[in-house]
C-alpha cells in the first residue's frame, strides 16, 4: 500500500533542523512567560533578543501613545514550530511499509488522545490560565506525543529488543 500524501524523505532533515531549535525556544519562552523571568527569552511578551527585527510600529489612533509597537516573534516561532512538525511527521521513511503506516496511524491517534486529555485537564483545572499560553502549550501536545511514540516504536524499541536478544 503506497501513501501518496506523504512528503519525500529529504524533507525530514529540514524539518528536524527547524523543529528542535523552535521547540526549545517555544518551551523556554512559554516557561519565561509563566514565571515572568528570563526577559530576553520571553518571545511572547516583552523585549527579547529579536525584538528589533520582529516588531513593527503601528498607529493606535486615540491612544495616549500615538505609536505602539507590535511584536510578531511569538507568531513566527509558533508558525515555524508547526511547519517543521509537519515536515518531520509527514515525510516518508527510507523504507516505507505496512508496519510503518500502522505505527504512524496509531501514533497520530495517541497524539490526538494526549491533546484531548490535556485540553480537558486545562479546561477544568486552569480557570485563570492565560489563554494564549494554554493555546501554545496545547498546540505542542499532539505533535510531541506523536513524534515521541512514532520514533520510539520505529527506532528506539527495536534497538533495545535487539540488544536484549543478543545478551
Amino acid at each position: 500500500m503506497k501513501t501518496k500524501l506523504l512528503l519525500p524523505n529529504r524533507f525530514k532533515r529540514i524539518g528536524w533542523f527547524i523543529f528542535i531549535p523552535c521547540l526549545v525556544m517555544t518551551v523556554v519562552s512559554l516557561i519565561a512567560d509563566m514565571t515572568e523571568s528570563f526577559g530576553l527569552f520571553n518571545f511572547f511578551n516583552g523585549k527579547h533578543l529579536f525584538f528589533q527585527w520582529t516588531s513593527k510600529v503601528v498607529m493606535e489612533g486615540k491612544s495616549d501613545d500615538l505609536f505602539a509597537s507590535q511584536d510578531f516573534m511569538g507568531e513566527i516561532l509558533l508558525t515555524l514550530t508547526a511547519m517543521s512538525f509537519f515536515l518531520v511527521a509527514f515525510t516518508k521513511e527510507r523504507q516505507e511499509d505496512e508496519w510503518i503506516e500502522k505505527v504512524r496511524l496509531e501514533s497520530l491517534l495517541w497524539g490526538f488522545y494526549g491533546h484531548l486529555l490535556f485540553f480537558l485537564l486545562a479546561v477544568w483545572a486552569g480557570y485563570s490560565l492565560n489563554f494564549y499560553v494554554f493555546l501554545s502549550w496545547n498546540m505542542l501536545v499532539a505533535p510531541l506525543v506523536f513524534l515521541f511514540r512514532f520514533h520510539w516504536l520505529v527506532y528506539v524499541k527495536p534497538y533495545f529488543e535487539e540488544r536484549r536478544a543478543t545478551a
